[in-house]
This record gives structure tokens, C-alpha cells and sequence, in this order.
């Protein structure tokens, strides 16, 4: 990568990390508007971890440490629009569409996917569109995993727009997954046309957008007790189901 290269993303980045600032604030705000520390539930007093708010808070928490992390890193490699001859008013078209595409991006998935997808196939489908999508200048990453995400959360919002559907059949669930298959192709295959090889970041991706939310949501609701989104969803309906039937058995001595 160039000087140039590496500048205009980091001038990208830096409006990239404003962005995921302001959205993680807004929501840790909404989120303060849940019970915390006061939970209750049926009229029966109940521990601070017992709180709807505590996975809100947890997830928007690290977005807000992640826009923090990419934007110091932005203005100490000279990101910043106060920094060299950038004017501040000038901001360069490649970075309104990557800082966009983050917005497509993150509204799809916390008013689209979320509360109608299963947790650990919407959560892999918008990691491996942030990592394998936004690691380099190259605008074309970037756009792919948006369209992806944005198909997943248009399909999921017009299909089963009503609160009364959020919980119904698993076809939401499927089209979301097998978008999260097809961006990972894709990813690889437009890597490997740009610059002739797949590069680590971009082969990890797709692992990582899996192992993440899984462990994640594992914890959540098995370990705090969480009542984590969509429980009957496509994979989170089956871990639910081995950990009762086939792991607690196994840890407990018991037969079955």
C-alpha cells in the first residue's frame, strides 16, 4: 500500500470511527432507559445480571471502544481533516460511501436483523462485512458486504415486519445464512482478483463472524442468564437444546 493509499484510508477511517461513536452513544442512551440495577420481572425483584439491558449494554459498549480505537488510530497516522493540507470541509467521496456503507450496515442489523434473525447468523453475516469488508482502501469490499446485509435485513423487515413474527419460521433465518456463505465467496473471490492472493484477514473473517456471537450469546444466556433475541432461531435453538439435553446431562453424571 502507497502513502497516498494509506492516507486516504486513513482519512476514511477517521469519519468511519465518528460515525460508530455517535451510533454506539445514541444506543448505550436508549439502553439507559432499561432497568439495570432495579431489574424486576413479574413483580420479583431480580439481580442486576437478570436485566434486558445488559446485553445492549455489552454490545454497544465495545462498538463505542471499537470507533474509539479506529479513530485514534486515524488521527495518529494523520487521519484527522485538521492534519496535513486536508481542508475540513473537504470530505472525499470515497469516504461518504464507506462511511455509508457502515450505516447501511449497522442500521440493518440492529432494527432489521436482530430482533427477527437468529443472533450468532446475523452476527456473523455483519462481522464478516466489517472485517473482510473495511480492511483496506478499496471501496468494492466495503460495498459487497453492505449489499449483503442490507438484502438480509430488506427480506427480514418486508417478510416478517410484524412484532407477532419476529419469533416464526426459520426462512428469514436460511436467506440470512445463505447470504453470510455467498459474501464470504465473494469477499474471497474479489480479494483474490485485486491483489492475487486471499489474505488472512480476509480468510478469518467468516470464523470469527461465527465464533464470536456464538460464544457470546453462550454465555449470555447460560451464564448470566440472559434472555438473548430470537431463542427459537436456526442455531441458537439448537444450542439451547444440546446444552439442556446433552451437555448439563453429561456434566451432572446423569444418563441421557
Amino acid at each position: 500500500m502507497t502513502d497516498t493509499e494509506k492516507a486516504s484510508l486513513r482519512r476514511r477511517d477517521f469519519w468511519a470511527g465518528l460515525v460508530i461513536i455517535g451510533l454506539a452513544l445514541f444506543f448505550l442512551w436508549r439502553t439507559s432507559l432499561l432497568p439495570f440495577f432495579q431489574a424486576s420481572a413479574a413483580g420479583v425483584q431480580a439481580e442486576w445480571f437478570s436485566s434486558a439491558a445488559l446485553v445492549p449494554y455489552f454490545v454497544f459498549a465495545v462498538l463505542f471502544l471499537l470507533g474509539l480505537t479506529l479513530l485514534a488510530i486515524a488521527i495518529r497516522e494523520g487521519g484527522s481533516p485538521l492534519a496535513g493540507t486536508v481542508a475540513l470541509p473537504g470530505i472525499p467521496g470515497p469516504t461518504v460511501v464507506r462511511v455509508g456503507a457502515i450505516a447501511v450496515i449497522l442500521l440493518s442489523y440492529i432494527f432489521a436483523l436482530v430482533p427477527r434473525v437468529d443472533f450468532v447468523v446475523s452476527s456473523a453475516l455483519i462481522l464478516t462485512a466489517m472485517i473482510a469488508g473495511f480492511h483496506e482502501a478499496r471501496l468494492r469490499p466495503a460495498l459487497i458486504g453492505a449489499t449483503a446485509v442490507a438484502a438480509a435485513g430488506l427480506y427480514a423487515l418486508i417478510v416478517h415486519f410484524p412484532r407477532a413474527e419476529w419469533n416464526a419460521p426459520h426462512d428469514d433465518d436460511w436467506v440470512t445464512l445463505g447470504l453470510f456463505v455467498v459474501l464470504t465467496l465473494a469477499l474471497i473471490l474479489e480479494r483474490r482478483q485485486a491483489v492475487g492472493r486471499v489474505g488472512p484477514i480476509t480468510a478469518a473473517a467468516p470464523v470469527i463472524g461465527v465464533v464470536v456471537p456464538l460464544l457470546l450469546v453462550s454465555a449470555m444466556a447460560f451464564g448470566f442468564r440472559q434472555n438473548v433475541p430470537n431463542r427459537g432461531g436456526l442455531i441458537f435453538s439448537q444450542v439451547e437444546y444440546h446444552y439442556y439435553v446433552t451437555l448439563r446431562p453429561w456434566l451432572r453424571g446423569e444418563q441421557g
